[in-house]
């Protein structure tokens, strides 16, 4: 019931309990769309402790954003389980993923104090977020490991953008180490070593470089551009 686009912390964190909490949801007549909205709840809760800015809270909040990404796989177990996976599913949990992590930079940055931080990050999230549907094409990217490994939406960036110029295994390390279930595992551990700050400025960098790498792809992609550093993964 796993993905080949799970990250590290997916795989040997957050799947093997996620597996174990959906073969209990198995039980029960629950579809997999209303298990995506049930536990949004967590990052509303996770953001009351946020706000308040110091080192317990802090932690706590981080620790429910965690709780929330490992549950958040269930609904995706539930779909592939039963069959039920659809486009309005997966659109409405990566909605879902994508106010989570809006919420997460605002209510953090309100809380340390450092409110413009924060707002600045929830701009990037959206201004990447804008970026990627505004890229349509999608492309075929290198090895069939690193092609598997990325969502459609991340394909065409990353074709489009040049970003394979710098190697194949380059960008499956970058990618790898940059993913949501990593970034909200490596959050929780800066906020435990009293470093929450550092989640803000991680998070507007890598959110930045996305900005421009989705920017060029955008722009790319819509004009046509045709020498994209691509090739067809193997059969």
């Amino acid at each position: 019931m796993s993905k080949p686009q799970d990250g590290f912390a997916s795989r040997f964190l957050n799947r093997p309990i996620s597996r174990r909490v959906t073969r209990l949801l198995l039980k029960f007549p629950i579809h997999p769309s209303a298990w995506t909205i049930l536990i949004f709840f967590l990052p509303l809760i996770g953001c009351v402790f946020l706000v308040r800015g110091d080192y317990l809270n802090v932690v706590i909040g981080a620790a429910i954003f965690q709780a929330f990404s490992i549950l958040d796989g269930c609904d995706g177990e539930i779909a592939r389980a039963k069959n039920l996976e659809s486009k309005f599913g997966e659109r409405l949990d990566h909605f879902c993923d994508f106010l989570a992590s809006l919420l997460y930079v605002l209510a953090l940055g309100l809380g340390l104090h450092r409110s413009s931080e924060g707002i600045v990050c929830a701009v990037l999230i959206t201004a990447n977020e804008s970026l990627l549907r505004a890229s349509k094409s999608e492309v075929s990217v290198a090895s069939s490991t690193l092609h598997e490994s990325l969502y459609a939406r991340h394909r065409g960036m990353i074709g489009h953008s040049g970003l394979l110029n710098l190697g194949d295994r380059f960008v499956w390390w970058l990618f790898q180490l940059t993913k949501r279930d990593m970034a909200v595992f490596v959050f929780l551990i800066l906020a435990s070593l009293d470093r929450a700050e550092w989640i803000l400025h991680l998070w507007m960098i890598v959110a930045g470089a996305s900005v421009i790498l989705s920017a060029i792809a955008a722009i790319r992609s819509s004009i046509g551009h045709s020498d994209v550093a691509t090739r067809d993964p193997p059969a």
